[in-house]
């Protein structure tokens, strides 16, 4: 099988780059800070519960299961004071879909706050299709960091 190389000498070089430039610039220029949109943060709220909670119960269920009062004590405290903290949240929008609609990738960095001080500092992704009637976020599934940066459609 031949081998077919591409070569981009002078003027044409200096377009990809241009154009390669263009795209990185106009990526960059759709992340978005999304703190302030309360639905948005409800929904997000609610993921991230249903996420850590499991962890949590096990943890007490161990520290039951060994028997020991204080190790339950020590739990019970961990679980029953732990907070949900969200410290960003960050909005990657399609760069090339310019329909109302669009899925979403949303970049959340969250830890849980306890008697103990600050555990578990996590970031997660999170696919969502938002539509602008009535700011209408709706989750679809946990996503990737590759897809968080390469939303282009």
């Amino acid at each position: 099988m031949p081998e077919s190389k591409i070569k981009f000498t002078g003027w044409q070089a200096v377009v990809v780059l241009v154009v390669l430039i263009g795209v990185i610039i106009a990526r960059l220029v759709t992340f978005g800070d999304k703190k302030n949109d309360s639905t948005l943060m409800r929904k997000l709220e609610v993921e991230l519960v249903c996420d850590y909670f499991p962890n949590e119960a096990a943890k007490l269920r161990e520290a039951y299961d060994s028997g020991d009062a204080e190790e339950l004590q020590n739990a019970v405290e961990s679980v029953t004071t732990a907070k949900l903290n969200i410290e960003s949240v960050q909005a990657s929008s399609p760069l090339f879909d310019f329909s109302a609609s669009k899925d979403v990738v949303v970049k959340v960095t969250y830890s849980l706050v306890d008697s103990s001080g600050t555990r578990d500092r996590k970031t997660k992704y999170y696919l969502f299709n938002h539509g602008p009637v009535r700011n209408n976020w709706r989750y679809k599934y946990e996503t990737s960091v590759v897809s968080y940066y390469l939303n282009f459609l």
